[in-house]
């Protein structure tokens, strides 16, 4: 791995280190491995599990997601985080129309953590205008966006 790819990686990393850490105080558990969290959602709690399979994607392959989330009452159906950090200007962008095709493909409501100030303003103004189509919810958060919906209980 080059030494730009192992820095993006480890940035991301710290992305959903954060969004675990907001979930941890929104009261959600960790549940590992991720294939245990369908029948951990019988136990009628808030919990997430991250890097889970949750179906196909546009290409037929197998779907892996960076949070699913459950709560009884909130998201009795569940709700997919995706994180998508980009420090500097590459090619992460252009993975959008993949991300949000794939989005509306699934059946989870979903939303994502954009962040890291790398992408062009034309890429996030384009992923912002798809929220409110189809499962991408009308939510395309930053770090602050995101710890302020969850302060409101909204997670």
């Amino acid at each position: 791995m080059s030494n730009a790819a192992g820095r993006a990686n480890r940035t991301g990393l710290r992305l959903e280190a954060f969004v675990s850490g907001i979930l941890a105080e929104a009261g959600y558990h960790p549940i590992a491995p991720p294939s245990s969290f369908w029948a951990m959602r019988a136990m009628e709690q808030p919990i997430y599990a991250s890097q889970c399979e949750i179906g196909r994607d546009i290409y037929g392959k197998c779907r892996r997601v960076d949070f699913i989330l459950y709560h009884p009452r909130r998201w009795p159906g569940c709700l997919v985080v995706q994180c998508k950090w980009q420090a500097s200007s590459g090619s992460v962008e252009e993975k959008y129309p993949f991300e949000v095709l794939s989005i509306q493909h699934n059946e989870y409501p979903t939303i994502v953590l954009l962040d890291g100030g790398g992408y062009t303003k034309g890429a996030e103004q384009w992923l912002r205008s798809q929220a409110g189509g189809n499962q991408l919810l009308r939510h395309v958060f930053s770090q602050g966006d995101f710890q302020r919906f969850a302060s409101r209980g909204s997670l």
